[in-house]
């Protein structure tokens, strides 16, 4: 029987009938292209009749946000299942770790392509409510101007049919492209990136001033518009209800991805917490291609192989959480550090959270991998 708390990427694919479809194509044809078309008209279908559900805003919404996870499930299993998972005590951390000016050319992405797991405990919801925040897929090339985003989570509620699960993603994306001129989106501060973004995308149509000349069209060919932009209102209205819960969420995992950067050792491969004893015995024992069948029988029942960060901060908490109590906690935040040249160029260091006693800061920097050793004493010392 399948595991129903399996990571969410491997749930999902139990739950889309259109997959199904996909896999039963010809090879030749099972393109990227194919399978979004086949997530965003099958969920449409879902609601009913087209000349019934073409003007319904759950219905566009759902489809439309169907089809760009189906995307991201696509390619986060053809790329080799990247999934890291947070430890709560360091997610925790991370809630209150100030960004700062962070930007996403700040973030080095281990993987083009992963899924970083928070948690069902956060208690953030999104999509109006609808669905129970658990992580995010994000897709980030070598060398490419865009950054793409798809938060998921578990409906709060059972859906009626299968198609209203659309409501549990939410995709958004930072881009440099040219058709923002000059403005390097990628370099703001991301937080404030995002807030921008969304608003944008949230303005209603009929509102924008480049789209107010109707001269050039007939009145039939307005009305299809107007009925278009209706159409797509809940799509709209869901990029402003889930401004917060995206600013939240993006903070916690630029915080674990900055993390990640300057704290590799804090990365353990290991069996997610529950799996068979049996499978993780004979995977140890095996050659690389049995292994690949033994972790394949294991994600048939919902157990698989993860990233999981922040084992050495949990035991580091535990050891401080047993010294003699402070009277206050300085909160953990991101520092642009002086080094090269003349001191002329900065990189982002983690100062976590200190205990402040009588005046006396004690800081913990976290420094970037790539730091040369002087470097890193000079950093200490500072």
């Amino acid at each position: 029987m399948f595991r129903q708390n399996a990571y969410y990427p491997f749930r999902a694919v139990k739950d889309r009938p259109y997959l199904d479809e996909f896999r039963a194509l010809p090879r030749e044809q099972r393109r990227w292209d194919a399978l979004a078309q086949l997530a965003l008209f099958r969920t449409r279908d879902s609601f009913g009749e087209k000349d019934v559900t073409r003007d319904d805003p759950e219905a566009s919404a759902c489809a439309m946000n169907e089809a760009k996870l189906a995307d991201q499930l696509a390619r986060f299993f053809d790329s080799g299942q990247a999934l890291f998972h947070i430890a709560g005590p360091l997610r925790d951390a991370f809630r209150t770790s100030d960004l700062g000016d962070a930007c996403v050319d700040d973030i080095k992405f281990p993987f083009p392509y992963l899924f970083v797991h928070l948690g069902r405990d956060l208690g953030l919801t999104f999509n109006d409510g609808r669905a129970l925040l658990e992580g995010a897929f994000l897709e980030r090339r070598d060398k490419d101007t865009t950054l793409s985003v798809t938060l998921v989570g578990e409906l709060v509620e059972p859906p009626s049919h299968w198609g209203q699960r659309g409501m549990e993603s939410f995709h958004f994306y930072l881009t440099d492209s040219a058709d923002n001129g000059s403005e390097r989106v990628l370099k703001k501060p991301l937080l404030q990136a995002i807030e921008e973004r969304l608003l944008a995308q949230a303005q209603d149509p009929n509102d924008v001033k480049e789209l107010s000349d109707w001269s050039e069209f007939t009145e039939a060919q307005k009305a299809d518009i107007q009925r278009s932009w209706a159409a797509h209102s809940l799509e709209r209205e869901l990029h402003m209800k889930n401004l917060q819960v995206t600013k939240e969420c993006m903070q916690l995992v630029a915080n674990a991805l900055l993390y990640l950067s300057q704290y590799p050792e804090d990365v353990e491969e290991a069996w997610q917490e529950g799996t068979p004893k049996g499978y993780q015995e004979k995977f140890e024992r095996q050659d690389q291609k049995a292994r690949a069948k033994t972790l394949s029988r294991a994600e048939h029942e919902g157990f698989t192989r993860i990233r999981k960060v922040g084992k050495l901060f949990e035991v580091e908490q535990a050891r401080e959480q047993g010294e003699s109590p402070s009277p206050h906690l300085r909160r953990a935040h991101w520092r642009r550090q002086a080094y090269g040249p003349k001191q002329s160029l900065r990189r982002l260091v983690w100062i976590r959270a200190a205990r402040v006693l009588g005046g006396t800061v004690r800081e913990r920097p976290y420094l970037m991998a790539e730091m040369q050793p002087q470097d890193a004493v000079a950093a200490s010392d500072a």
